[in-house]
């Protein structure tokens, strides 16, 4: 199995990925979390041979002289069932479809390029319903929140839920742009830096997002492992914020992040109403996720939903 810690290594020294013969099939743009091991379970390539991006999954892929390589050749990859690239995460039917491509590539069998056909495993993640009454939890495990309607809300270990929040908005109270970024930080100890921004409702401000909040993060000092997983929960809640907002006003996502010496803290919020996540499709996926890699507080208001991200510490075992 690759580790995340192997992939950073990996896309420290390049992204590359090559096959068995050490020809280069294509160079990581994104990686794809399993939701059982949240490990790498397939990487996302700018693929050598053809124009455009294709997936290749890790199963059977291993680490060599700073490259991950995988027993199927540039060919093999252009040849999988494609994925959206924009999108940066794979649905339930798209993991079905590439484990039973793949599944045929080691069966030795002919392989249709659209993957049609049985066999194959599904990597997907149910949403467990919710219980009318049950109060909300203090501690680690699911939550309810008092009111809502059952079923409205998910139900996730480590994700903790709210009916309002009150904190500081992600971005300042201005209906109409420009909205340039806002800085503030502390003038002396204990330090603190603030940043904050309102992004377009599209997908690729998901990837400047996270390109805008490594150099802050690195800021903490916080083990690198810590700020990868708090940057992957982030972009889980942006995608969120864009792909399920409903009707939102102004059509963008406001993000806020505080760094300082007790670790760091990333606000996401949206401007629509809350739809609740259909069972097995990939939003519940990246809910589960923001909990798993994070603590995370999601609120649902009338004025939108708000995602609260803190850096978790790993434990040292």
């Amino acid at each position: 199995m690759i580790t995340r810690r192997q992939v950073r290594a990996v896309l420290a020294d390049g992204g590359q990925v090559v096959d068995g013969a050490g020809h280069p099939v294509g160079r990581i743009v994104h990686v794809h979390l399993d939701v059982r091991t949240v490990e790498p379970g397939y990487v996302i390539v700018a693929c050598a041979l053809c124009d455009g991006v294709a997936v290749v999954p890790l199963t059977r892929a291993r680490l060599l002289s700073g490259c991950v390589h995988v027993p199927y050749s540039a060919a093999d990859v252009c040849g999988a069932p494609r994925a959206d690239g924009s999108a940066l995460r794979l649905d339930p039917r798209q993991v079905e479809e590439l484990d039973r491509y793949y599944a045929r590539l080691h069966d030795g069998a002919l392989v249709p390029p659209n993957g049609d056909g049985d066999g194959g495993r599904v990597a997907s993640f149910a949403l467990a319903p919710a219980e009318a009454g049950t109060p909300a939890a203090a501690g680690n495990g699911p939550r309810r929140v008092n009111g809502a309607t059952p079923g409205s809300l998910p139900v996730d270990a480590g994700l903790d839920l709210h009916a309002g929040y009150d904190g500081r908005p992600a971005y300042p109270a201005t209906p109409v742009g420009p909205w340039p970024p806002v800085s503030t930080s502390s003038a002396g100890p204990p330090w603190w830096q603030r940043r904050q921004w309102r992004w377009p409702s599209v997908l690729t401000s998901v990837r400047a997002m996270r390109l805008e909040l490594r150099p802050l993060l690195d800021l903490t000092g916080l083990p690198d492992g810590e700020l990868q997983d708090l940057i992957l929960a982030a972009g889980e809640a942006a995608t969120n914020a864009v792909e399920h907002a409903r009707l939102p006003a102004p059509p963008c996502f406001d993000v806020l992040i505080e760094v300082g010496d007790a670790g760091a803290r990333i606000v996401i919020q949206d401007h629509g109403r809350w739809r609740a996540p259909a069972q097995g499709g990939g939003r519940g996926r990246g809910l589960y996720l923001m909990g798993v890699l994070a603590e995370a507080t999601l609120t649902v208001g009338p004025g939108g939903t708000t995602v609260v991200l803190r850096n978790r510490p790993r434990s040292s075992g």
